[in-house]
């Protein structure tokens, strides 16, 4: 059965580092990066349990100005923007909890990445600098892909051989 799942495990294995110095710098990132994915930036757009009740969002629920804006971004978003939108919050919110555990870090910061990327490319930008956090968050997304969660995540502890 190991055997099987081998491929699978190959996957989360974090970048071998065995010095403390560069794992810290390997987590701080990523704790940073998946708080602002779950706390500041999807809990106005995904309803979380953590979502104030301000945004009037229930749990799991995807607030309209999102879709309407995911709507803009034309072929094929327009053809499904719920479902899109919901795929964008739930990455969000979701895949910063799992960054903040170290947990499917290299998985995670893949379709973290992917988000990032697509609404560099389709979003309807303006001339202000709104897009720095979103390709701040691109950019981190390919670091994590790279070198998964380092030594202090559960992905080192799961894969850690015995």
């Amino acid at each position: 059965m190991n055997e099987q799942l081998y491929p699978l495990k190959k996957l989360i294995i974090p970048f071998r580092i065995d010095a403390l110095l560069p794992n810290v710098l390997v987590l701080i990132p990523r704790i940073f990066t998946g708080y602002l994915l779950s706390f500041v930036f999807a809990v106005n757009k995904f309803g979380t349990p953590w979502t104030p009740k301000s945004a009037e969002l229930g749990l799991l629920e995807v607030s309209d100005w999102f879709v309407d804006l995911v709507r803009q971004f034309g072929v094929p978003f327009s053809y499904m923007p719920e479902f899109f939108a919901w795929s964008a919050g739930m990455t969000e919110a979701l895949g910063g909890l799992l960054l903040i555990l170290g947990l499917n870090t290299r998985i995670t910061a893949f379709f973290v990445t992917i988000t990032m990327f697509t609404t560099i490319v389709f979003r309807p930008w303006d001339d202000s600098w709104s897009i720095i956090p979103t390709f701040t968050l691109f950019c981190l997304g390919l670091f994590f892909m790279g070198f998964g969660s380092g030594k202090f995540g559960l992905d080192y502890f799961i894969t850690k051989r015995r």
